[in-house]
Order: C-alpha cells, then structure tokens, then sequence
C-alpha cells in the first residue's frame, strides 16, 4: 500500500500506472474527497461528520469506498476519532453503519520519538481498537491495523502490528539510527561570476559590505526555491569541494556567494547547498540551526521545486 497526501500526488501516482492500494494520510476537503473518488484513494476518517459526507459521494457515484478510521490514541489531537468515552465509541460504531464505506483499516499516530511513550501510546491503541471492533462488530481479520512510524519501527518492533507507515528511512532522516544515510542532494550551478570592489555592499538593504576586491558567484536559487532568507549572511554552500560563504540577502530567484578564494572557479561549476562534494559537507545539523526548522521541514520544500535534488 503506497501512501499519499494531496490529488496531485494521487493522480500522479496513478497516471504512473500504479492499480495497488492507495491510503491518503490526512484528512481531505469535502472537494478533494469528491474529486478523488474516481482514483481509488482509501480516505483516513476521524468523526461522523466526514464519514458521512464521503458517504454521500459515494452514494451518488454508486460506490463503496474504503476507508482507515483513525483514533486519537496516540494523543495527536489531529485527525483521531476521541473514543475513551461512550460518545466517541458510538461515532464509531455509526460510522461502520453507513452504507457505502467500508472500514478496512483502524490507526493512530505517535506524535513524539520516544520508545516509552510509544509503547504506552501502544498498549492504548490496541485497548482502544478492540473496543472498536466489539461495538462495530468487524471481525480482526478484515481491517489493517497500523501505527508505527519510522521511529516506532525501529524501536520497538512490536508496534508494527498488520502494516507500518515508514517514510524518513527512505531517505535517511531518522535519530533512531545511524544506520540509515541521508541520501538527498540539493544542488545547482554558477550562472555567472562578477568582480566588485572593497567597499561595495551586496544584496537587498545593503546587508553585507565587501571587505576586500572580490569575486562573486551568481546562483540561480532563491527563496522561491525553498532556500529561505534566514542563511543570508549564515549559510555557506559547496563549490570546488570547499566551503564558501552566502554574503547578502537571499534574493527570491538568486543567491551570491564569495568565491574568491578559490581558483579556476567557472560557469557551470556545480554548487552544493546540502550534502556532499568531495570531503566537504553541509550537513542536516547545519541546515537545522541555521534554519530554525526541521530539516524534514526544509527538505520538502526543496525537493518538488529543484531539478537534481
């Protein structure tokens, strides 16, 4: 089963020739639950409200719809259906009532990294779908029952139960292990290479002044691009296997970097703003104090919008 989170990527996915199982990860508008409908999408459901919405789609269209009920076990507060009371249970038994959905899949999801809280928010999880399965009457071996993340998965193994829901360790972006390479790259290349002189200043609101006579390095990203203004001035990006400085603010299409110091420096020169080149390295770490955010956070900004990241 392949996961997705908005029409785009499910029609993406589809028009891919993928026919398997597809589960949307998050709650979906009214609008994206109608459009979706002809793709084959099992929606994530968390109160009656939208059971019986979806309901309503499918009844015009004349389908039965799957769909992963998800409960508020795990604390999240986000998508889970609250069913430690009576009136949440009685949702749930409402919704498995509607004619047109069919609940193949019961979840939950942890909301801290911590192998403690996990196996707590575990032990809730399994009390609270079996009370679900009681008061809807469906049988344990007709729905999937999943809530380990990549954290869970690999800290506590008995969190996997029917299916796991993985996705930084495809790309290395895990603290539960060093086993795991960040695999990502985000590059581009030397547009253009001007000399300034000492005392010139750079960018918008003339943020960096020139210490020197220098040789300035034009790179066609920007903030547009996902590399945000806060590593104007901070930031420091690959060239030649070497570490040069971002001077000035981070412009929407462009950054300037100071490469004077290196030599045979050209056109086309590849530039690194995360990962490796040679022995040097912009590491996650890096990107993460600079930023203030999540390299998970940063990285997918840059991914759909970057050709070779």
């Amino acid at each position: 089963m392949h996961r997705v989170a908005s029409n785009q990527e499910l029609k993406t996915v589809r028009d891919q020739g993928f026919t398997g199982r597809l589960m949307r990860v998050r709650n979906a508008t009214e609008e994206e639950m109608r459009q979706a409908a002809d793709y084959d999408v099992e929606e994530l459901i968390g109160n009656l409200d939208m059971a019986k919405r979806l309901n309503n789609i499918a009844a015009q269209q004349g389908k039965t719809l799957r769909v992963h009920l998800a409960l508020n076990s795990g604390g999240m507060s986000r998508n889970g259906l609250e069913v430690n009371n009576r009136a949440g249970l009685d949702q749930a038994k409402a919704i498995s009532e509607l004619g047109h959905l069919k609940i193949v899949g019961i979840m939950s999801h942890y909301p801290e990294e911590d192998a403690n809280a996990v196996r707590k928010d575990l032990a809730r999880f399994k009390k609270q779908s079996q009370q679900v399965l009681e008061v809807t009457g469906i049988k344990r071996d007709d729905v999937t029952l999943h809530v380990a993340n990549t954290f869970a998965t690999l800290t506590v193994p008995e969190s996997w139960l029917d299916m796991v829901r993985v996705g930084g360790i495809f790309y290395g972006d895990t603290i539960a292990s060093t086993e795991y390479l960040r695999v990502m790259t985000f590059k581009s290349s030397i547009a253009a290479l001007n000399h300034y002189p000492k005392g010139n200043t750079v960018g918008y609101d003339r943020t960096y002044t020139l210490k020197r006579d220098s040789l300035l390095a034009n790179i066609p990203v920007g903030y547009a691009d996902g590399y945000r203004r806060v590593f104007s001035n901070a930031g420091h990006v690959l060239i030649q296997g070497q570490r040069v400085p971002v001077v000035g603010k981070t412009s929407m299409n462009t950054v300037m970097v100071d490469v004077t110091d290196l030599k045979n420096v050209s056109p086309g020169d590849e530039v690194v703003f995360f990962g490796k080149q040679g022995n040097a390295e912009v590491t996650a770490t890096e990107v993460e104090d600079i930023s203030g955010a999540l390299f998970t956070e940063m990285s997918i900004l840059w991914g759909p919008l970057i050709n070779g990241f």
